[in-house]
């Protein structure tokens, strides 16, 4: 169940763009493997057997489309629609477990994103492209039911 946040949280964070100017330049705009050497998650989940995420640009801003191939086969797809990368809160009402996303663009390779429920915190994190464009990292926490934090880094290859 953890595992399957980074759908809600790749759907949600990237149909966030910035505006036309910013956005095309972006670096996170392309294609995107994760690769599973590399990432890390704290949760008891299974990792899935592949994640590909596609970052497009448009007038409206940046739009994301996933593909996740679960641990068990199945196959999720989700396309966002590109919004406002401007640190206000926006609604979300595609995934039950948020309500609103936050993301503010704070570096030219780097932003930052919080998704909330009723106003309590849920999930957080940064994503930072590297300087060379073949890596990109998203990285945060989930808040569990508890209070607690389940914390996640997975990496990401240009494709």
């Amino acid at each position: 169940m953890i595992r399957q946040h980074i759908i809600a949280i790749a759907a949600a964070m990237f149909a966030f763009g910035t505006s036309a100017a910013v956005a095309a330049d972006h670096p996170a705009i392309g294609t995107w493997r994760l690769n599973l050497a590399k990432s890390t998650d704290e949760s008891t989940d299974a990792p899935p057997k592949s994640e590909t995420f596609v970052f497009a640009n448009s007038a409206k801003g940046i739009s994301l489309s996933t593909r996740i191939v679960g641990a068990d086969g199945k196959v999720m797809v989700r396309n966002g629609n590109p919004i406002m990368w401007d640190g206000v809160a926006h609604p979300e009402t595609r995934d039950p477990d948020h309500d609103s996303i936050t993301v503010k663009q704070v570096g030219a390779q780097t932003i930052e994103w919080a998704m909330t429920k009723k106003g309590a915190p849920v999930r957080s994190g940064i994503l930072a492209v590297s300087r060379d464009g073949k890596t990109m990292t998203v990285s945060g926490a989930n808040v569990t039911a508890n209070g607690g934090k389940v914390y996640f880094n997975d990496v990401f290859d240009r494709k």
